[in-house]
């Protein structure tokens, strides 16, 4: 039972540390940028409804702190759950993928959707000045590509020199990727003031353009059966379209009853005794501190076994935890060096 239980949460730990440790890479530093008006209203996968109204861009840490499940377990005698008090919880990661390529070796962002001559190759790729499609040229990217293909359900980011967008493949033909409205991640919206497609490209005209498929992987634990709490994997916005679902839930670690994380948040601004565990420990950055000082993250994961130990006078569960801490590898370098103006005599 010890075994099985160490073996679950290290397993979940793996995935975490992994993504985690790839945040931001290939993301501009103030993360990419959302439509919104006076205000923003894209959904957030997972469990926790939007993200917050006052986004203006998706960072490449997405803090969640308690707006998971409540942490729910099993009375070993009775059977019955018990809930406490306290929810769990969840977080959004985002980052590039570089794996992406076509048969003759070329990334999706190798080159510019348009790219004119004497420049080779000559891309004469076409994007929708509504941002509704973007048609690539073969010679510059063959579609759909060789590893994980594109497909419906992934995010591709758009980036030029007015800004960045993104937005979720709703399907593909030949070398044309599709944006329909009505994705289930409010992304492809239009007539916005700011972070679509189209802000991009005043009156049509797109400057050299580059697109990039990201991923926005989340972490949350499911309760949805009490007796067997998963920690669950997303990948992107699960289950769209219906008729050929993407991106289900992944359940990655069994019987996982606690999440949290908190963050170092180098830099923070913030008065002293905001944090009352420091800004090294802080559940969530709260304003002016903002998730782009985030450099590491805490993670705190706590399981139990599958089943009740009964060589006791009353049956138990096995219970055990791991933390650790891990340095986001496109943020956490900062400047440690002092200089003559800040070093003081010893």
């Amino acid at each position: 039972m010890q075994a099985n239980t160490q073996e679950n949460l290290r397993a979940g730990m793996h995935f975490m540390v992994r993504d985690i440790a790839q945040a931001g890479e290939g993301i501009p530093q103030g993360g990419i940028t959302i439509p919104y008006g006076a205000t923003s209203l894209v959904n957030r996968p997972g469990i926790a409804g939007t993200f917050p109204t006052t986004y203006t861009a998706i960072p490449a840490i997405t803090p969640g702190s308690q707006l998971g499940q409540f942490a729910t377990s099993i009375n070993p005698n009775t059977n019955l759950p018990l809930v406490s008090g306290t929810r769990t919880d969840i977080i959004n990661i985002l980052y590039n993928d570089d794996t992406l390529a076509d048969a003759v070796g070329n990334h999706l962002y190798s080159f510019p959707v348009v790219q004119a001559a004497p420049a080779v190759p000559v891309c004469a790729g076409v994007i929708s000045p509504t941002g509704a499609f973007v048609t690539m040229t073969p010679a510059c990217f063959l579609m759909p590509g060789v590893v994980q293909p594109i497909s419906a359900g992934n995010l591709i980011m758009f980036h030029n020199q007015n800004g960045t967008a993104l937005e979720y493949v709703t399907s593909v033909a030949g070398n044309t990727i599709n944006f329909g409205a009505g994705d289930p991640g409010g992304l492809n919206q239009t007539g916005k003031a700011n972070g679509t497609v189209a802000n991009l490209g005043p009156g049509g005209v797109f400057p050299p353009t580059t697109i990039t498929r990201v991923w926005m992987v989340t972490y949350y634990v499911d309760f949805t059966n009490p007796a067997a709490p998963q920690l669950v994997r997303q990948v992107n916005y699960p289950n769209y379209p219906a008729a050929a679902p993407a991106n289900p839930p992944l359940d990655i670690a069994d019987m996982i009853e606690d999440l949290s994380f908190s963050y170092d948040l180098t830099g923070s601004s913030d008065a002293v005794g905001v944090y009352p565990l420091g800004p090294g420990n802080a559940p969530t950055p709260i304003l002016p501190d903002t998730p782009g000082l985030i450099r590491a993250v805490n993670i705190f994961a706590g399981g139990r076994s599958e089943n009740t130990y009964t060589a006791l006078s009353s049956p138990e569960f096995i219970r055990n935890n791991l933390s650790t801490q891990v340095c986001v590898r496109s943020l956490a370098f900062t400047n440690q060096f002092q200089t003559s103006a800040t070093q003081t005599t010893p």
